[in-house]
């Protein structure tokens, strides 16, 4: 017979009852899918589709009855951009045969106008390929300036952002040279298979990418992160030898707004509000509008330019119009008040 008093039945049952629901809670609780991954658990990748990161329309180039600037032709934008990208030659492309089939670097600069909204920024690129090493571009050879308008275009970007009138330090100037030596004592040229000369170019490249980005800081932004901008000179054709030539050579940008292979008197130059640049146009021989060639220059590859050209993009400043500023410097404006602006253009 059974000693359990009725309180004590009562307290068992109760026990017994909350045993099962326990057991049911954690039932649940194993099947249910848990809401935050496991530690270390690797992310899910996103499969291909519409996304923040779509770019629904080609990015807007740069025109000058537009963006150009009424008082001097220059074009205000900011450097939007510093990359290393690779691509590989095909035995077809010209100027380059020793780097045929092999994956060469190309410095990019991307440049874009300062608009707030994104979607209506204008964008141009300046890209720069390795140069060869021969006996022509060796120092002193007759085609050195293969290689000197390459890092002329770069010493440019540094004097802006980074130098502003200081010599450059024992630490940068090794960073920024070339791994290889072409050349014996006497000035000769010394063979130098064409793997190692891309090594160096990718290098420098390289380098000179890390200087630009400052570990995440770029030199190109302000200290929280702003745009800093520039007065850019973008030209559709120069003239050499009495014939207007395209600035920009690729197959299907053949005219566009673009920056010259050699930097010249410069290029680029740090904005000032209410100050005249020292940048200039030379209108004799440097067009931001449209002239007619004597024959079309064959592009040196698909859909690029040789050298280092451009693909398009900038406008005017926050309180700085870019269609009302020829007051800003004291100068006449260089557009007509009425009719198609490029008709008329003195560039």
């Amino acid at each position: 017979m059974s000693t359990q008093t009725k309180e004590d039945l009562e307290k068992q049952k109760a026990a017994t009852a909350a045993s099962v629901a326990g057991q049911k809670v954690e039932a649940a609780g194993a099947a249910a899918p848990a809401e935050q991954p496991v530690a270390g658990e690797e992310k899910k990748k996103r499969r291909r589709g519409i996304s923040n990161d779509t770019r629904a329309a080609s990015r807007l180039k740069f025109d000058e009855r537009r963006d150009a600037n009424r008082a001097n032709g220059l074009f205000i934008g900011h450097l939007d951009n510093v990359e290393v990208s690779w691509i590989t030659l095909g035995a077809e492309v010209q100027g380059l045969q020793s780097f045929a089939g092999l994956a060469i670097p190309v410095l990019t600069f991307t440049f874009a106008s300062n608009d707030e909204n994104e979607s209506v920024r204008r964008y141009v690129t300046h890209r720069m390929m390795p140069a060869e090493s021969n006996a022509l571009t060796i120092p002193g050879g007759a085609e050195a300036w293969k290689v000197d308008s390459v890092l002329g275009w770069m010493k440019h970007i540094m004097d802006v952002f980074i130098l502003k009138g200081r010599a450059m330090t024992e630490t940068e100037e090794d960073a920024l040279s070339l791994s290889f030596e072409d050349t014996d004592d006497e000035g000769n040229y010394v063979p130098v298979e064409a793997e190692e000369v891309v090594n160096g170019w990718k290098v420098l490249f390289e380098n000179f990418v890390k200087l630009m980005n400052n570990d995440g800081k770029p030199v190109y932004r302000t200290a929280n992160g702003g745009i800093i901008p520039i007065w850019m000179k973008l030209l559709r054709f120069t003239k050499v030898k009495n014939t207007w030539s395209p600035v920009v050579r690729g197959k299907s940008t053949m005219g566009d707004l673009g920056f010259t292979n050699f930097v010249g008197e410069g290029c680029i130059e740090l904005y000032k509000n209410q100050v005249a640049p020292l940048l200039k146009v030379d209108f004799s021989k440097e067009s931001i509008v449209y002239r007619e060639t004597a024959k079309p220059a064959a592009p040196a590859m698909p859909g690029a330019p040789m050298m280092g050209g451009a693909v398009p993009a900038a406008p005017a400043m926050p309180g700085m119009p870019a269609g009302d500023t020829g007051g800003a410097f004291g100068a006449a404006s260089g557009f007509p008040g009425t009719g198609n602006p490029a008709d008329d253009l003195p560039f």
